[in-house]
């Protein structure tokens, strides 16, 4: 693994983003495109992503999905408390502790998380990264639906993001070769994926006022410890459990991607601190162009 290489392609995101983010400032895209936009990468390009990450036979295992299945439980088990703590430790206000923890359950997998597993491990990593994303949406929709109750609607879980994940993992069990015309066109609309999603990502960071940004100290030490010092502890646990390099690799850089969007759309819906989630996606998507090269240097290489 050449950690040049990586440096280039988080580079390339990175100006992809800065682009975004440019076409925002000049009237190109705004908020609602924004929005219009997500809801394309997530109920369309994402799963065309997902689709032709197993598009060629592979060698999968049952053994492989199971154990990335449960490995995936047993994290999202972990970092509910894992954000409870780092509430604590950095002694975040009683009526801010629930959005540390949720922005530390939720990282930005949909977004970013493909084009980066992509570009560091290659398209067959991207189905393990879809099992993952599999259980976040699932909790993920359980937490915020449920609103803390033992109880939510299975149908909203009925989403292409799990219809296609369910899909890749029966063609990647069976060994099935999708028809050429099928494959082709998934190839097509998951191509569009990473450039789309890290414009968004550029253009909604410029909704963002820098003054605002800058001024809440507590997110740095949050960034280093959810996007540096969280991966590596992971990392230590989960190399004595999984053999294969790859699977390990998706995991670890997973749980190191920045605050995802979807907390301000929890803030929006149960009134929490918009601003804070905010400055948190800001800060920590920015340094993501330098944590996951490091992380993959100090781990990988």
């Amino acid at each position: 693994m050449d950690i040049q290489v990586i440096v280039n392609q988080m580079i390339i995101l990175f100006l992809v983003m800065i682009i975004g983010y440019i076409a925002n400032k000049s009237g190109i895209l705004d908020q609602t495109q924004n929005q219009k936009m997500s809801s394309l990468v997530l109920n369309i390009t994402s799963p065309g992503l997902i689709l032709s990450s197993v598009r060629a036979p592979t060698n999968g295992s049952l053994s492989s999905v199971i154990q990335i299945f449960l490995i995936s439980i047993a994290i999202y088990m972990v970092l509910p408390i894992m954000g409870i703590l780092l509430s604590r430790i950095l002694k975040v206000p009683k009526e801010d502790r629930n959005l540390y923890q949720f922005m530390t359950i939720f990282s930005n997998i949909g977004f970013m998380g493909y084009p980066v597993i992509q570009s560091i491990f290659g398209d067959e990593a991207l189905f393990f990264a879809s099992i993952f994303n599999l259980v976040c949406y699932s909790y993920g929709v359980y937490l915020i639906s449920g609103s803390g109750k033992l109880s939510f609607d299975f149908k909203q879980l009925i989403n292409p993001g799990i219809i296609f994940s369910i899909i890749a993992v029966i063609i990647y069990l069976t060994k099935y070769q999708m028809p050429q015309i099928i494959g082709e066109t998934s190839d097509l609309i998951g191509s569009i994926t990473t450039p789309l999603a890290m414009m968004i990502t550029g253009s909604s960071l410029a909704e963002i006022p820098i003054k605002e940004v800058l001024n809440d100290i507590r997110i740095y030490p949050y960034t280093i410890i959810k996007q540096i010092l969280m991966p590596i502890l992971f990392w230590w646990v989960l190399k004595f459990i999984i053999q294969d390099p790859v699977i390990l690799g998706v995991l670890v850089i997973l749980i190191a991607m920045p605050v995802g969007s979807i907390a301000i759309m929890f803030c929006n819906q149960f009134e929490g601190n918009t601003t804070l989630a905010s400055k948190s996606i800001f800060i920590t998507t920015l340094a993501s162009v330098f944590t996951i090269p490091i992380l993959v240097y100090l781990l990988f290489i």
